[in-house]
């Protein structure tokens, strides 16, 4: 909490009397731009190999702990493979159909789960999980690169 509020009391001094735009905390932070997991999904979704280095390395850069977001990653294909599966079309339908799970999630998090779904065909998805469990696998071995090991996921996602 004192992180954010430090954060939003630095805007506050940037601003002035006027309101932050997203323009402005592009140029605060050139890097924050496009860098969450979603917009690694995406690239890796469209094939496009350099986007999703770069934006591993801008996560590398920020301290992205890997194993997490490979967690993330996973749990987002895996979703994303269920709901194609289940013939699942709108971000409702999916939301509804987890919720009716017992895996409640989120309007947003619908959404991605439909991006995903969209810009990933079911043997694309399916590749994906055997790959992120691949990529988990090597994480856990002693002592990994965790760098390389994304890197080499990504690699292998994007051929």
């Amino acid at each position: 909490m004192a992180r954010i509020a430090i954060e939003i009391e630095k805007l506050k001094l940037f601003a002035g009397d006027r309101k932050v735009t997203a323009d402005d905390i592009a140029s605060l932070v050139p890097d924050a731009q496009a860098t969450t997991i979603f917009a690694l999904v995406n690239a890796l979704g469209r094939g496009h190999r350099t986007e999703a280095l770069q934006i591993l390395d801008t996560l590398s850069r920020e301290g992205e702990y890997m194993p997490l977001a490979l967690t993330f990653l996973a749990t987002q294909f895996r979703m994303a493979l269920a709901a194609r599966e289940a013939g699942l079309r709108s971000a409702s339908q999916i939301q509804g159909h987890f919720n009716k799970l017992g895996a409640r999630i989120w309007p947003e998090r619908a959404r991605q789960i439909e991006q995903t779904v969209q810009a990933f065909p079911k043997a694309k998805l399916e590749r994906a999980v055997v790959r992120l469990f691949e990529a988990d696998r090597s994480l856990r071995d002693a002592r990994p690169d965790d760098r390389i090991v994304m890197e080499e996921m990504i690699l292998a996602l994007t051929t």
